[in-house]
C-alpha cells in the first residue's frame, strides 16, 4: 500500500493536465453562483439556478472523471516520439464529451442520492440534538460567522453558554460521524461507474461489496485520503488571510484532490479490474 501511496505521486504528476479543466470549472461555478445569489429575488429563478448548477455539476464530474480515467490510461503509454504523447494528450480534451454521453445519467443518479442522503442526515442530526440537547442557533454556522478570524472566533464561541456549546458540539461530531460514514460506504462507488459503467444503483451495491471483500485495504486507503483532506482543509483554513499562502495553499488543495482521485481509480484498477476480484 505504501509503493502504492507513493508512486501515485508520480501518475499524478504525469496527470495533472487534469487539473486545468477542474480550475476552470469552479471558478465558473464560483462566479455563477455569485450571480445566482445577486439576481435571485424570485421562487421560479431560485428554482432555475438550482436545477441549472445541478446540471453543470453532474455534466462536469462525468466528463472530468472519464477524462481522468483516459488520462491514467495514456501515463502508463510509453512515446518514442514527443510529438506523438503530445497529440495524444491533446486527444484527452475529446473525452470530455464523450465522458457527458457515456456517465452523464448515472452521475445525476449519484448527485441526487448524495443530496438526498445529506438532506437526510443533518434533518435527521437536528431533530436528535433538537429533542434530546436543546435548540440549535443556526447563526453560529452562517458563512459571516465561520469567515471570522481565528481569534475574533474564539470570542464569539467564547460568548456562548456551556449549554450552547455542547448543542454545537454534539451537533457537528454527530454531522462529522455521518459524513465519514457516508463517504467510507460509497468509497468505490465513483470507480465503478467510471469504469464499469453501471446504473447508479446496480454500482453502489457492487461497490459496497467490492468494499468489504477488501476491508482493511480499502480502510487503510480511506483513512489515508481522509487525513489528506482534513489536513489540506485546516492548511487552507488557518492561511486563507495571506494572500500569498492562500495562492500557494489552494494550488496544493488542487493537486492533491487529484492525486486522491488518481489513487482512488489506480487502487480500484489494480485491485478490481486487473485481479478481477
Amino acid at each position: 500500500m505504501l509503493k502504492l501511496f507513493k508512486n501515485t505521486f508520480k501518475t499524478t504528476n504525469d496527470c495533472i493536465i487534469i487539473a486545468a479543466p477542474l480550475i476552470i470549472f469552479l471558478s465558473i461555478l464560483s462566479w455563477y453562483y455569485e450571480y445566482a445569489a445577486d439576481s435571485i429575488n424570485t421562487t421560479p429563478k431560485l428554482i432555475l439556478a438550482c436545477v441549472t448548477m445541478f446540471v453543470m455539476v453532474s455534466g462536469f464530474i462525468a466528463a472530468w472523471l472519464y477524462m481522468t480515467k483516459k488520462t491514467i490510461a495514456l501515463s502508463k503509454k510509453i512515446f518514442v516520439f514527443d510529438k506523438d504523447r503530445a497529440r495524444a494528450l491533446r486527444k484527452l480534451t475529446m473525452s470530455l464529451p464523450n465522458g457527458i454521453g457515456r456517465l452523464f445519467l448515472p452521475i445525476i443518479g449519484v448527485v441526487s442520492i448524495y443530496i438526498l442522503a445529506y438532506t437526510l442526515l443533518y434533518s435527521g442530526v437536528t431533530y436528535i440534538v433538537t429533542e434530546f440537547i436543546g435548540p440549535i442557533d443556526f447563526d453560529f454556522f452562517d458563512m459571516q460567522t465561520l469567515m471570522l478570524s481565528t481569534g475574533e472566533l474564539v470570542e464569539e464561541i467564547k460568548s456562548l453558554s456551556d449549554n450552547e456549546v455542547l448543542i454545537m458540539d454534539c451537533w457537528y461530531a454527530l454531522i462529522s460521524i455521518g459524513i465519514t460514514l457516508i463517504s467510507f460506504i460509497t468509497f468505490f462507488w465513483i470507480p465503478e461507474i467510471v469504469y464499469n459503467e453501471k446504473n447508479s444503483f446496480k454500482a453502489l451495491y457492487n461497490a459496497i461489496r467490492n468494499l468489504f471483500k477488501t476491508f482493511k485495504s480499502s480502510l487503510l486507503l480511506f483513512a489515508y485520503t481522509y487525513l489528506l483532506i482534513i489536513a489540506i482543509t485546516v492548511l487552507n483554513t488557518l492561511l486563507m488571510f495571506n494572500p500569498f499562502l492562500y495562492f500557494f495553499v489552494l494550488m496544493l488543495y488542487y493537486y492533491f484532490l487529484v492525486y486522491i482521485v488518481v489513487l482512488l481509480f489506480t487502487y480500484y484498477e489494480q485491485t478490481f479490474i486487473d485481479n478481477q476480484l
